[in-house]
């Protein structure tokens, strides 16, 4: 069975492709992996990915 996770960044843009890079590598660290990653807001304001694992 599959577990399901969403993801929304909450940084300011300056600093969030990396602090979403590095919020991404801790959940895969616990066994997440990526099935989908959108950029929302324009412009790149933010990032919504959706993570999923095993139950």
């Amino acid at each position: 069975m599959k577990e399901y996770k969403v993801l929304k960044s909450t940084f300011n843009w300056s600093e969030n492709a990396k602090k979403f890079e590095d919020l991404l590598n801790d959940y895969a660290r616990q066994g997440w992996t990526v099935k989908d990653i959108e950029l929302i807001g324009g412009a790149g304001s933010s990032f919504i990915a959706l993570l999923e694992k095993e139950k």
